[in-house]
């Protein structure tokens, strides 16, 4: 009982924001924009996306290899339109990570949490590296052109929780890699306070495989760049596609923090709060609200729901399905 009743919770704040939305903007407004998208642009944004796709791809390949955990190229890549799929009837963005979790660990007798290691590293490492990009245009703007970046409410705040947040990550993860650091600060004393010692044992042994697999990990955050600058201008085609007057310099700084925050599990697929987000970001960028919810409602219907029917085919004649 309790699992549905937190499925309603979550789709009722879905609900609850896509109506809060249509308060603001006529939904026949967001129906005409998005019937006048230009086909062209659209196809440009979809083959991004692609690109996205599999690089992603090869970027688990690698990190599952450095896990010790046999993944070939092809069954990642399935994998990951699966995982397309199921971002659509799970919560978050990251509900198809879940899936991909649980079906590359399938006959597996030994090794199963470094594989699912594997798919969060992948998903931590992707994120970071959307948050790098962040990071560097919106220092760069705000050094090139300081009036500009100053008059669009709330990005100096914005700015400096970014870099925070990566800073902070990236002492983390060396204090993580460094044997010295760990023993100075005590950590595994402190970590012998906390609950679950048998779970959280298993998690050091995974990650501390990449301590000695790093050049792994470096790999798959360098192809994390390009992969990520694919998936900014897939969001940049299909806004340009329904009018919108942002440069690529404002999606890769809209695009990372929106995609980001979608990423927390609250509602299915993150429905309703990217509306709300590029809405709001498209405004205070100077473009209108009605231009950013068409360009979020129409980015989901093609990476999410489009690539997400073929996840499905893929997922239908699957033999982890057949054999689930």
């Amino acid at each position: 009982m309790k699992p549905i009743i937190l499925t309603l919770l979550k789709a009722s704040i879905a609900g609850v924001l896509i109506y809060f939305i249509l308060q603001q903007v006529n939904f026949s407004e967001i129906k005409e924009i998005i019937a006048g998208a230009d086909l062209a642009m659209l196809t440009k944004g979809m083959g991004c996306w692609l690109v996205l796709c599999l690089l992603g791809a090869l970027r688990w390949q690698w990190l599952a290899h450095a896990a010790q955990v046999p993944l070939s190229y092809s069954r990642s890549l399935k994998l990951a339109f699966i995982g397309f799929f199921f971002n659509n009837v799970m919560f978050g963005s990251t509900g198809g990570d879940v899936m991909r979790a649980y079906l590359v660990t399938q006959n597996m007798t030994e090794n199963r949490w470094r594989a699912v290691l594997s798919v969060i590293v992948d998903r931590v490492i992707g994120l970071f590296a959307l948050l790098s990009i962040a990071t560097v245009v919106l220092l760069s703007f705000e050094s090139t052109s300081p009036d500009q970046f100053m008059a669009i409410p709330g990005l100096y705040t914005m700015r400096r929780l970014v870099v925070l947040f990566v800073i902070v990550f990236v002492c983390c993860v060396a204090l993580y890699m460094s044997a010295r650091a760990r023993r100075v600060l005590r950590i595994r004393e402190l970590l012998s306070w906390l609950p679950g010692q048998g779970v959280i044992s298993k998690i050091h042994q995974s990650l501390s495989l990449y301590r000695t697999q790093y050049p792994a990990a470096i790999k798959a955050y360098l192809i994390s760049i390009p992969l990520q600058i694919a998936g900014i201008s897939a969001f940049f085609f299909i806004a340009e596609a329904v009018g919108s007057s942002l440069a690529l310099r404002d999606q890769a700084i809209i695009f990372p923090l929106v995609q980001t925050a979608t990423a927390v599990p609250i509602a299915p697929a993150g429905w309703g709060i990217g509306e709300q987000l590029y809405g709001w970001f498209f405004v205070r960028f100077g473009d209108t609200l009605a231009i950013g919810v068409a360009a979020s409602v129409l980015f989901r219907l093609i990476t999410q729901i489009g690539f997400g029917l073929i996840g499905g085919l893929v997922w239908i004649a699957s033999p982890d399905r057949r054999h689930k």
